[in-house]
């Protein structure tokens, strides 16, 4: 669903990794699998559901500020699309048809009243009465966080509890262009959701908005208490034969999100096609209201700031180089990308804020966090957190309200770095803290259980998928990191021969979304018109290929 992006490679200071990981290391407290059943109200669907019904990715996952005992989590969850080949869904189809339906959604939610250590599978926004009529349809990439809810008399309070806004990509029907961004909210813990409203107002009928990201103004002192920050990345003239240029965009919402008003661009309008694109933003706000969005821009990570509540915007600031990762690190085949996460420290009179990515270095992808004392206006060496437990990716920080840092953070291990298929790779999930006036402690493995990657696909089988981010949230005592999981999962041989027939013939593969997408521009379904090798799940894979689920870790630093 998220685009990549052509590679630019730069040199990145590094602190020495003995100098940052002094202290103990964290401590595991639970992990536990978020989309339970896999199936909304089917709990045998944990054992019969099949691909692409058993996928989810992109996980994202937020605490009530109020009470930490309710959490919300949301992912590109397929949950309600068929499973591959003819069936009372897609029609007479080929077997080998995983594609993407028309017209289903894929935003799940999933809630938590006890801490994270059980979840609910909530279903889809879609399946929410709310969304009935309304014309959208969820096309993933989440982002969930909490606010205050709205004052009676106007304003925000905490006082009767917390808001909590789902962001995510959408289709409109009837409306121009290819994808847009809305956003949901919900005022009991996630159990009941709004009607979606539209956080991006221009309609293009080349316009392909993606990488959204969604913060709000949480601190009651703050002159801009409650507003709402949505961010995203504007793919300009999408057709055919490219993106074309693709600038950062931000709305902004002063009424809990009933409405959003006209977008400002942050960033020129670059090109992929350049190598000075940019993608991937992220945002927060800080306990004064200064509102940061970061994103990577060209061989940078960079941040615009706002002081007045998101009328006006600085011109990027450089945090640090980013060297991105391999296009698919070696011993497997999934897309990756080095997107950044941002995260300010909410305590009262703190000025500081972090911002964290992964790097390609000699020995692999590695996981750097950069600080600023001054709200942005200059940063720190890049400090490296993770160091041999593999091939680092996929990072998710934040920072707690004792001014604690937390990251997560996945890690690929491969047995043959030259080979991609079943059992030539396990990715693992770690978790590091810094205390106040501290160092980073030592990277803590948070699983108990590896995963395979080639237990995972794409719908048109054509590579792995991983998906584009992991998050992270925490409180005072802890951190949730959530993260894609294939424990329960399994490879299929055939699939991994159908990829090596792929890549050894030097044939397009597409990204994952990009069928639906290229459908909806060319009427065509281009699952139907791949190579005559290509395999059937229902007939050549076993039962389980292909389920990937999302699994949360809880630890303490």
């Amino acid at each position: 669903m998220r685009r990549s992006k052509q590679v630019v490679m730069v040199m990145a200071v590094l602190l020495p990794l003995g100098l940052v990981a002094t202290q103990a290391a964290a401590s595991t407290v639970f992990e536990v699998r978020a989309n339970d059943p896999q199936v909304a109200g089917d709990p045998a669907s944990d054992t019969t559901a099949r691909f692409p019904t058993n996928k989810q990715n992109e996980p994202s996952i937020a605490v009530n500020p109020l009470d930490s005992s309710f959490l919300i989590a949301g992912s590109n969850d397929e949950q309600r699309q068929p499973p591959c080949g003819p069936g009372p869904v897609r029609g007479a189809t080929l077997a080998s048809d995983c594609s993407f339906f028309p017209g289903v959604g894929t935003d799940g939610v999933y809630t938590s009243s006890d801490g994270g250590t059980s979840w609910t599978n909530r279903g889809l926004l879609d399946d929410q009465a709310s969304w009935a009529g309304s014309g959208v349809i969820s096309d993933g990439d989440p982002i969930i966080t909490f606010g205050p809810k709205p004052a009676a008399g106007g304003g925000f309070t905490f006082a009767h509890g917390a808001r909590a806004y789902y962001a995510s990509l959408a289709t409109i029907v009837g409306r121009k262009g290819f994808e847009f961004i809305i956003v949901s909210h919900s005022d009991d813990n996630g159990v009941t959701w709004s009607a979606p409203v539209i956080g991006t107002n221009k309609a293009s009928s080349v316009d392909f908005n993606d990488k959204n990201w969604i913060s709000v103004d949480s601190t009651p002192s703050s002159p801009f208490f409650g507003r709402v920050y949505l961010s995203w990345t504007e793919f300009r003239s999408a057709t055919l034969t490219g993106n074309g240029n693709e600038p950062v965009m931000v709305s902004v919402s002063t009424n809990g999100g009933a409405s959003f008003g006209n977008p400002n661009q942050l960033s020129p309008a670059g090109n992929n096609g350049t190598g000075n694109g940019r993608q991937g933003s992220t945002s927060d706000v800080g306990p004064d209201g200064t509102a940061y969005i970061a994103f990577e821009q060209g061989p940078a990570q960079v941040v615009v700031v706002s002081r007045d509540g998101g009328k006006s915007w600085t011109r990027p600031i450089t945090v640090g180089p980013v060297s991105d990762l391999d296009a698919a690190i070696p011993g497997s085949n999934f897309r990756t990308d080095s997107f950044a996460t941002l995260a300010a420290d909410p305590r009262a009179g703190s000025t500081t804020l972090y911002v964290a990515w992964a790097n390609k270095t000699a020995a692999g992808g590695r996981i750097v966090v950069a600080t600023s004392t001054d709200r942005g206006a200059h940063w720190s060496a890049l400090a490296q957190v993770s160091g041999a437990e593999g091939y680092a990716c996929y990072q998710g920080l934040d920072v707690a309200p004792t001014g604690r840092v937390d990251l997560g953070y996945q890690a690929l291990v491969a047995t043959n770095p030259a080979v991609v298929g079943t059992g030539n790779a396990r990715i693992d999930a770690y978790g590091a803290s810094k205390p106040v006036g501290g160092n980073w402690s030592t990277p803590q493995k948070l699983t108990s259980v590896s995963s395979d990657p080639a237990a995972s696909a794409q719908n048109n089988l054509q590579l792995q998928f991983w998906g584009d981010y992991n998050t992270l949230v925490s409180d005072s005592a802890g951190a949730w990191f959530i993260f894609i999981d294939s424990r329960n999962g399994v490879g299929c041989p055939a699939v991994d021969a159908y990829q090596k027939f792929l890549a050894d013939n030097g044939l397009v593969v597409r990204e994952d979304g990009d069928d639906v997408f290229d459908q909806r521009r060319t009427g065509v379904n281009p699952a139907l018109a791949d190579p005559s090798v290509k395999p059937a799940p229902p007939v050549d894979c076993p039962d389980q290929f292909g389920n990937t689920d999302i699994e949360v870790a809880h630890f303490t630093g």
